[in-house]
């Protein structure tokens, strides 16, 4: 599919969405019946965060912004892990799988489905690699697989200007440190992970990376797509080509988008996205704001062309996505899909 086609796609979808929103008001009624168990799982959700990795900071902001509030009012069972702001994802993997299996010995459960966002995926993956019968299923949100080229770029221009290196590196440690300290007391549900430490930007510069990732990817290949970045001209193509679905007793799901700018009041579009831009590659590419969206499947691609950026998938900032979409009502019908599967 072409990135013209794949834009076409993306905005008939949002008129969809649209759409069934508006007939969907007519009908919340009858559906109450059943919201109270909507999103009830077999086996207990764990959510596993990317980058800037908080649970809930100083009481008032979670990652996962109405998301998990949403899907507990809806009968799910829901545990917010909080991995490292910036390390390598060997190590992120190395903390999810401690605290899954906290989690477990909390809960009694035996497995846990896994829900990830960005570069939580590949610490999600991690974990079914190693512990495949702990995990019942992992469900990857525009997750990082492949890496993003803004890492890659950002790391040569930093070596570079190594002045200017040691300053983002003092700067950005000192903000994921603090932030890292600020959300270890609250915390989202009933677990609190560990803290964790000091945190070097550095490491998440390189974790986050194209060539990181294609590493990482070679010892853990479970469930990617056939059709990668490379095959797809490094993400000028976007034919949102599914994994296998099930690897080692484990099923794996995915969903993502296609667009940059969704909201120009959000700060994260009007300034981060545009930074990122400077870094990213000039020729075209289909990308969600930070990563490529051929990076995002893994396992059966439920949605690949949602009209919504990397940090839309989170609700982030405060819930300033495009009009019309709905973020937590995305998770919960990622809940009911397990349900339904009896996951």
């Amino acid at each position: 599919m072409s990135g013209l086609s794949a834009s076409a796609f993306g905005t008939r979808l949002w008129f969809k969405i649209l759409l069934c929103s508006f007939f969907g008001a007519a009908i919340t009624p009858l559906a109450q019946a059943d919201s109270a168990t909507y999103a009830k799982t077999r086996y207990p959700i764990v959510m596993v965060p990317g980058a800037f990795a908080f649970d809930n900071v100083l009481g008032v902001v979670d990652y996962w912004y109405g998301i998990t509030d949403e899907m507990r009012s809806q009968g799910a069972e829901v545990y917010v892990t909080k991995l490292s702001s910036s390390a390598s994802n060997i190590r992120r993997g190395e903390e999810l799988l401690e605290d899954i299996r906290q989690i477990r010995a909390l809960t009694g459960a035996s497995r846990v489905n896994l829900i990830a966002h960005s570069q939580g995926g590949p610490a999600a993956r991690y974990v079914a690699s190693l512990k495949p019968e702990w995990v019942e299923s992992v469900n990857c949100v525009t997750c990082m697989n492949e890496g993003t080229e803004f890492a890659d770029n950002l790391y040569d221009f930093l070596n570079r200007h190594q002045f200017l290196k040691w300053i983002a590196n003092v700067a950005l440690s000192s903000v994921f440190s603090a932030l890292d300290i600020f959300s270890t007391g609250p915390s989202d549900g009933s677990y609190n992970s560990a803290y964790r430490g000091v945190q070097i930007a550095e490491d998440l510069v390189k974790a986050a990376g194209t060539r990181s990732l294609d590493e990482f990817n070679r010892r853990f290949p479970e469930a990617l797509s056939e059709m990668n970045c490379e095959l797809q001209e490094k993400g000028k193509l976007y034919k949102g080509i599914s994994g296998p679905a099930k690897v080692n007793d484990v099923s794996y799901f995915s969903w993502g988008g296609v667009d940059v700018v969704t909201n120009r009041v959000d700060p994260l579009d009007s300034i981060l996205v545009p930074v990122v831009k400077m870094f990213f590659p000039s020729n075209v590419r289909i990308w969600d704001g930070l990563v490529r969206s051929c990076g995002h499947p893994l396992g059966k691609l439920t949605e690949g062309f949602y009209p919504l950026n990397h940090f839309d998938a989170i609700n982030q900032a405060f819930g300033l996505v495009r009009s019309g979409i709905d973020i937590p009502t995305l998770y919960t019908q990622n809940a009911n899909r397990l349900q339904k599967a009896g996951h």
